[in-house]
């Protein structure tokens, strides 16, 4: 994804800022470079919206944002423009998802509904009601089959677009889900929330798998790694643990951090971006345990990261209304 050049004409206020991280003398090695895009909508006629659900199409042309203004957006994330903007939720937008294809755009919010759009037009495709009182997290499978769907009623819901039906029910390990992720193979569905617990189903026919009991306190972020051997959970416990979904054991746990987890993200193989309640990312090589970076500039919690693998890019959105996109570079050896 290219570095956008944001015109002033839409009523945004861009700060683009280039530096160099000064090396700690103790800690993780810092970045030598980060870009750092932040976006801020003016109050007229709209208030800047607190950013909590950020999706990125799969060409990395097209970027969804929304959050507690009840709008969703699609830029062009090239050249910063806003292409489309979606009006119909009636209460703050919690998640966003691109269909696999690139076509369709899914968004849920805490009115309970699940509404679809064209990526291209912006033109509303229909809304769904799983009956559940909000939607706080939304999943494509990989074969963009099966849309997933879940919120604060202990319930999965998986919807089938070719039939446009509900096609099954799960039931969550929780009344609180926050969290919803497929396996890069599209055979394991993960769902964690409240409790604690993560939830693994078979998706083909709605199974249990396994349930992976962690420490108690509640789930935020769930992220399977790009060869699927790997599911990362994050939330109150502030110690991101990294499970082996075939086994059900815990393969790891990253060293504790000092805030929450709110957000996940594999960055390429054996890479971990972490969006903290603390306003930071840590950016973790998993295999040695090691914190690679620390990404400094949102003041509010980085509640939603999402990868674009094609750019090497990172890009977050956080509490504090902010869209950063950040690039990532090999570590200096």
């Amino acid at each position: 994804m290219s570095i956008p050049r944001w015109p002033v004409s839409l009523g945004c206020i861009l700060a683009i800022v280039l530096s160099a991280v000064p090396a700690a003398a103790e800690g993780p090695a810092q970045l030598s470079a980060s870009r750092v895009i932040e976006l801020k909508l003016t109050g007229r006629p709209e208030k800047a919206p607190v950013i909590s659900a950020v999706a990125l199409d799969p060409a990395g042309k097209l970027l969804a944002t929304g959050g507690d203004d009840h709008v969703v957006r699609i830029w062009d994330a090239g050249a910063g423009e806003v292409l489309h903007r979606l009006e119909g939720h009636a209460d703050w937008v919690r998640a966003a998802a691109f269909s696999p294809d690139g076509r369709t755009l899914a968004t849920g919010a805490d009115d309970g509904q699940v509404w679809l759009w064209s990526a291209a037009t912006g033109q509303a495709l229909g809304t769904l009601s799983p009956q559940t009182r909000t939607i706080s997290a939304l999943a494509f499978s990989p074969d963009g089959r099966l849309l997933a769907a879940a919120g604060f009623d202990g319930e999965v819901f998986l919807y089938d677009l070719a039939s446009a039906r509900w096609a099954r029910t799960l039931q969550a390990p929780s009344q609180d889900v926050r969290s919803l992720s497929f396996s890069p193979d599209g055979r394991l569905l993960a769902a964690a929330g409240r409790s604690g617990v993560i939830r693994l189903w078979e998706t083909a026919s709605g199974k249990l798998a396994q349930d992976l009991p962690g420490d108690g306190r509640r789930v935020g972020a769930l992220a399977f790694s790009p060869d699927g051997k790997t599911l990362a959970a994050g939330g109150e416990g502030r110690a991101v643990a990294l499970w082996d979904p075939a086994s059900g054991t815990l393969a790891q746990t990253l060293p504790e951090q000092r805030a929450g987890v709110a957000s996940l993200v594999y960055c390429g193989p054996g890479r971990l971006a972490v969006g903290g309640t603390d306003n930071r990312i840590r950016v973790w090589n998993t295999a040695a345990r090691e914190e690679e970076s620390i990404l400094v500039g949102h003041t509010g919690t980085v509640s939603t990261l999402v990868w674009d693998s094609q750019a090497g890019s990172l890009v977050s959105g956080g509490f504090d209304t902010a869209v950063r996109e950040w690039s990532l570079e090999e570590r200096s050896k």
